[in-house]
């Protein structure tokens, strides 16, 4: 360190540095001068940096590649409005405990308030959704340079102990390039051992073992249960396992959320996911007494509805994050733990229950659901927007992530998507539900997870990130994107406001005729547009083969809304024989 050109280098190197010692290997770079000194460290840290064109693609990017790994990636800005474009995908961050890292440059405290250039109040710009911000002084050597080790470690372990946005805004005065300027050694002092031994500044020991007391008390309860049933929230695809093993242990019917891990690729006789129909539209039928619910927030509101409503003795909710997931205000045991170790604990700790005889009615139920689904997704032969969702799940191959976007295709996935496929590795933006920075967030996933991964977006969730298909480098593992193309916002014709034509188009359904096909060819980006199945299929094999692509689902809103009433109708059908 001691041979830093000037004080605004060292703190930028020892800022980059302790971060990637405390774990943070992933920087994305929004171009800028103030931020000069962070971005010349990142470069030469020997971290893994991309460039991205612009800040709310940055922090998404930055978003999908901590939901891969959950590990927090660092996103690094200028100063003024390039901070400010952040706040959708801090939003989600938070919302959805991604832990994410901003090193928000800015100018110097004798140039705020005054009218200067670029300069807007970063500190405390991103509001209550911060887990943890600190506004750094500028770089000076008059002060132990350890001040910007220990803001560094902090920082990682506020973004891991509840995930989540952290910022550290870090003020610069000129020079920002590494050029020579005096500096007083001095002020390493301290940071000797640190230098020399290749680790963190400061280390953090967290404990989380479950209380024994705790698993005893809530093992108890769910043994004591006459009709349970657990409820799969979001959850890591390193959790997969562990919940696995839980409703083995319990024996009971269980649900799963798309993004549980566990909904695609999973034979279990007691996996009864599309039980949020019979839920939903007659819950008399089925009254679990006690509800465990693991993981986060859960899509389906059928599902939110029949927990909402519900009469259980007993809902305990298992969830590492401090926030509440309840909706309903029905849980009566909440429990705050790293997921895989409770649904562990809790299975060592449940008595063997033997061959648990599924209850037939239930099963047999859920099979005649699935089954009219299947008839109804298949009965037209045209290429419709569920039956593009249950092949895709049928279809793609295991190794592949799976990225939805919000609005209908994660909604058409949870309703339609294939029991009979791979196991397939899910993610969502699903914090705040918005359907912007998806392609980035998708991109980041697929970077995270280090192989290739198919994105389903809706047209307008595409036209919200066009500029990311400019990112699209060859260092990201193959994107496949799929754009359901019905000339816009089709969720909103499945809504009551549909019934209110006067307003509907074109304040709801923003009606557009814009075709992607100019844009792929202006990124350099395999482009196909297809109008059947066969088609449909075709580019799909050939986009999975290798390198990024997009598929344009031809699609309409009319035709689309006719389908979704088709297999509901049949479902209910199939209830009611």
């Amino acid at each position: 360190m001691h041979d830093q050109p000037n004080i605004n280098a060292l703190w930028g190197a020892l800022i980059i540095e302790e971060l990637v010692r405390q774990g943070v290997d992933r920087f994305v770079i929004a171009p800028g001068s103030r931020s000069a000194p962070l971005v010349v460290a990142a470069a030469r840290s020997g971290a893994r940096t991309t460039v991205w064109l612009d800040e709310r693609g940055a922090a998404f990017h930055a978003v999908g590649l901590a939901r891969a790994s959950g590990v927090p990636a660092a996103v690094i800005t200028t100063s003024g409005t390039a901070v400010a474009n952040l706040l959708p995908a801090v939003v989600e961050s938070a919302m959805d405990g991604v832990p994410l890292v901003l090193l928000t440059a800015d100018r110097p405290p004798e140039l705020r308030d005054v009218g200067a250039n670029q300069t807007i109040e970063q500190a405390g710009i991103f509001g209550d959704y911060l887990r943890w911000s600190l506004d750094l002084p500028c770089p000076d050597d008059r002060v132990p340079a350890r001040i910007a080790l220990t803001a560094a470690a902090e920082s990682v372990r506020r973004a891991l102990r509840d995930p989540g946005p952290v910022q550290l805004n870090c003020q610069f005065r000129e020079p920002l390039a590494p050029d020579p300027a005096p500096w007083n050694r001095d002020c390493l002092q301290g940071t000797e051992a640190w230098q020399v031994s290749g680790r963190p500044f400061t280390t953090f020991a967290r404990t989380d073992v479950p209380d024994p007391e705790g698993v005893a008390e809530t093992a108890t309860a769910l043994a004591e249960a006459r009709r349970g049933l657990l409820v799969c929230g979001a959850a890591p695809w390193s959790e997969r396992d562990a919940v696995r093993e839980l409703a083995d242990a319990l024996g009971w019917p269980w649900v799963t959320d798309v993004r549980s891990q566990l909904r695609f690729g999973n034979a279990a006789p007691a996996h009864l996911p599309h039980l949020d129909r019979l839920f939903g539209g007659q819950p008399e039928r089925w009254e679990p007494d006690v509800v465990l619910q693991v993981g986060g927030s859960i899509t389906s509101k059928r599902l939110r509805t029949f927990l909402d409503r519900g009469d259980a003795e007993h809902h305990v909710l298992i969830d590492p994050r401090p926030g509440r997931v309840d909706p309903g205000h029905r849980a009566t045991r909440r429990i705050e733990g790293p997921l895989g170790s409770w649904c562990r604990a809790l299975a060592a700790a449940l008595p063997d229950r033997g061959n648990v005889r599924l209850d037939e009615e239930l099963s047999g139920l859920h099979a005649r659901i699935e089954a009219a689904m299947d008839e109804a997704i298949d009965a037209d032969g045209g290429l419709s927007e569920p039956w593009v969702t249950r092949w895709l799940t049928q279809h793609m191959s295991a190794e592949h992530g799976l990225f939805l976007s919000s609005s209908l295709p994660i909604r058409d996935a949870d309703d339609y998507g294939a029991l009979n496929g791979p196991p397939l590795r899910v993610a969502a933006n699903r914090g705040a539900s918005g359907i912007d920075g998806v392609i980035a967030t998708a991109a980041g996933f697929a970077a995270g997870i280090g192989g290739p991964c198919t994105l389903l977006i809706g047209d307008l969730a595409a036209l919200h990130d066009l500029n990311a298909l400019a990112m699209l480098a060859p260092e990201i593992p193959p994107l496949t994107i799929v754009v359901l193309n019905n000339g816009g916002g089709a969720i909103f014709s499945l809504l009551p406001i549909a019934e209110h034509p006067d307003v509907f188009t074109p304040l709801f359904d923003t009606p557009h005729a814009h075709s992607f096909e100019g844009v792929c060819h202006g990124f350099g980006l395999r482009y196909a547009r297809v109008e059947t199945r066969a088609a449909f299929a075709d580019a799909y094999g050939g986009a999975a083969a290798g390198g990024h692509a997009v598929i344009e689902v031809a699609s309409d809103m009319r035709a689309n809304r006719q389908a979704h009433h088709r297999i509901e109708d049949a479902v209910q059908g199939a209830l009611a024989g």
